[in-house]
């Protein structure tokens, strides 16, 4: 009776582990993008402060530090303008997160700064 239980129990306890590591890996996994959207956002607010006096400069930099995060943004999705003393970024892109194969979610993100 004694082994029974001890078994039931170590059965019960090794489900409940994977099934808590799967939460963790679909926590990580559909986080990821999130967080590389909000580097991205700050190093971009950083450019502006740094960099404003050459748009093209200021845009190949924003492309570098996408790059450099992974994030999959083309050079036609990113826009830089100057209105007046402002200038401005808009960079689009999606990602896909593929959940072992079982779940694909698309994400679409559009950051915008000013500077």
């Amino acid at each position: 009776m004694r082994d029974r239980i001890v078994n039931e129990g170590f059965i019960k306890g090794l489900i409940g582990l994977l099934i808590f590591a799967a939460v963790v890996f679909a926590g990580i996994s559909f986080g990821k993008p999130y967080y590389r959207y909000h580097v991205f956002s700050s190093r971009t607010s950083d450019i502006l402060i740094l960099e404003i006096s050459n748009l093209q400069n200021v845009k190949e930099r924003i492309l570098a530090e996408a790059e450099e995060l992974g994030i999959p943004v083309q050079e036609s999705d990113v826009s830089v303008t100057r209105e007046k003393q402002v200038v401005k970024v808009r960079a689009t892109w999606s990602e896909t997160v593929d959940f072992w194969g079982y779940y694909q979610k698309k994400f679409d993100f559009v950051m915008e700064e000013e500077g």
